[in-house]
């Protein structure tokens, strides 16, 4: 065989042998989603009723839209947290352009897709001139990087604990970046894109239970 033969496939050899890692990494990361969105869909899903219209966004076919880190980081937060503190529903997933719209007809907090007028400063002939104009900005609900859930009845202080939760255990890769001004709204946790997810039952091994609920549930009404 000429030499420049077995150059070639002693390449070759050693690039497919180089890839076996890779893909067999690509597997377990695929498998890894996928045991991620199963258990999200298995989660109770419905309507929050915040808004006017039911617009649907909680169902399977939402959820199957999420970024697939995103759903790895949410699906490892929220079995933490439901062995810790108990039961989560789903009121909203991935949102296209429509159900956004959908969404925001009568949202009683804030919506990205409703359409607000702004002032703008723009130059004509070298004089600075104030015109408005209607713009709409693009939730994350859209880019599949959010997701509303609902600790328990939504009480409060079920929502505090929730967020004290994700605030205490950064290490699950979410937050709730609104605070009270959107309790159910979650997103992936900045510089944290994908977390590795090796067990769902295993994940609240490591998590600090939120203080918030610990002292709702023991002390005593103060009159």
């Amino acid at each position: 065989m000429p030499d420049g033969w077995k150059l070639a496939v002693i390449v070759a050899a050693a690039c497919a042998a180089g890839s076996l890692p890779v893909h067999a990494e690509d597997s377990a990361a695929w498998r890894e989603q996928q045991r991620a969105f199963e258990f999200l869909k298995s989660l109770p899903h419905e309507w929050s009723r915040t808004s006017d219209h039911d617009c649907r966004t909680y169902e399977g076919k939402n959820i199957d839209r999420l970024s697939p880190s995103f759903a790895v980081a949410a699906a490892r937060f929220l079995a933490a947290f439901i062995e810790v503190h108990g039961p989560v529903t789903i009121t909203s997933a991935h949102r296209t352009q429509e159900e956004q719209t959908c969404v925001c007809v009568g949202e009683k907090g804030p919506c990205a897709g409703r359409p607000r007028v702004v002032t703008k400063k723009i130059k004509v002939k070298k004089k600075t001139k104030t015109r408005k104009i209607i713009v709409r900005s693009v939730s994350h609900h859209q880019l599949g990087i959010a997701l509303d859930v609902r600790p328990g009845v939504g009480t409060e202080w079920e929502f505090k604990c929730l967020q004290e939760f994700a605030a205490l255990n950064p290490h699950l890769g979410v937050r709730f970046p609104l605070g009270k001004h959107d309790y159910p709204h979650m997103e992936p946790a900045l510089g944290r894109p994908g977390v590795r997810l090796a067990s769902l039952s295993a994940a609240s091994r490591s998590a600090a239970p939120c203080t918030t609920m610990t002292i709702m549930l023991t002390d005593s009404p103060v009159d």
